[in-house]
Formats: structure tokens, sequence, C-alpha cells
């Protein structure tokens, strides 16, 4: 998947389409990436969901397919990132969600700032971001960026076993 900033939205009945206006590079190995057809991904934003039309990118290098997902989609979430962060935000008495959900979106949410701060450091100590690189202050802004470094990064963990796992991610790794 790729996280992208800038995109076009177009509205069509109940779905929207997002196309990505920025040139992005594969996360795996940095070739270029063509459309190689489209997908169509459901994300809660509060009480109501959305449908979205995004469309698959394919690296004419690695072969690899990506989904390019516009900012405020979590990759493998079923809640947008503003619905994420206001269940986090919310204490044990004022949540929205089953007390089972809310537990588990902290818990992950926690896992994966931290994550994210760790590969943020191994990218900046390897030169391919900026030391000045800052996420921003907010859980909001803050989820937003880290969630747009790690997927563009080919960083992201997908699978619950990421979270109890005793390696460290190969970025962090020196060389």
């Amino acid at each position: 998947m790729i996280s992208v900033a800038r995109f076009e939205k177009a509205r069509n009945g109940d779905i929207t389409r997002i196309y990505g206006q920025e040139e992005v590079v594969c996360p795996v190995c940095g070739g270029e990436l063509k459309v190689h057809g489209t997908c169509t991904r459901k994300v809660r934003h509060g009480d109501h969901t959305h449908r979205y039309h995004l469309r698959v990118m394919e690296c004419r290098c690695c072969g690899k397919t990506h989904r390019e997902l516009p900012e405020g989609i979590v990759p493998y979430k079923r809640h947008g990132l503003n619905s994420l962060c206001e269940i986090a935000e919310a204490i044990e008495t004022q949540h929205t969600c089953e007390t089972s959900t809310w537990l588990r979106i902290r818990f992950w949410l926690a896992w994966f700032l931290w994550y994210a701060q760790n590969i943020m450091e191994g990218l900046i100590a390897a030169g391919h971001i900026p030391a000045t690189f800052y996420p921003g202050h907010s859980l909001r802004r803050r989820t937003a960026s880290f969630v747009r470094l790690v997927a563009n990064s080919g960083n992201w963990e997908q699978h619950r076993s990421a979270m109890t796992r005793k390696y460290i991610p190969s970025i962090l790794v020196p060389s």
C-alpha cells in the first residue's frame, strides 16, 4: 500500500473515487508504478461506513501491487484515522464501541506509535529522511504522519504477530 497526501476525490453515488496526484515509487524496490486496476474499500467514519474506489498500482520492476490510500485511511483497519483517534482518546465510560474494540484500538495505536517512532529513527539514521522530520504533536497529526511514513517506506506490518515479534525490523539493523 501507498499513502498519498495529495489526491482528488470524485463522488459517484455512494462511492468516492480516489485519484492520487503524487509521483510515488514502489515501497519495496523503489521502482516506477503504473495503474494496474481498482478495488473497493469500506471504511468506518463514526457511525457511517463509506465506500472508496481505490487505484491498484503495480511496480514495473518487481511486479508487486500496492493500493493507493488517501490520507485518513489506515492500512488494514476498518476504521478511518479520525475514528481510530476518537476511540483511542475516549475514556472508558465515553467510548462509542464495545469495550473489547476500544481496548484493542488503544493497544494497537500505542504499539503503532512506538513502532513508527523506531522506524522514523532508523530512517533518519540511514539518511533517508531529514533529522528535522517532525510528525506533529496531536494524536491525529502524529498518527497520519506515521501512517504515511511507515507505509511508504515499505515497513508496514499487517499481522497481529508483529506486535509480539522479538526481532528488530530490517530498517533498524545496522549495516
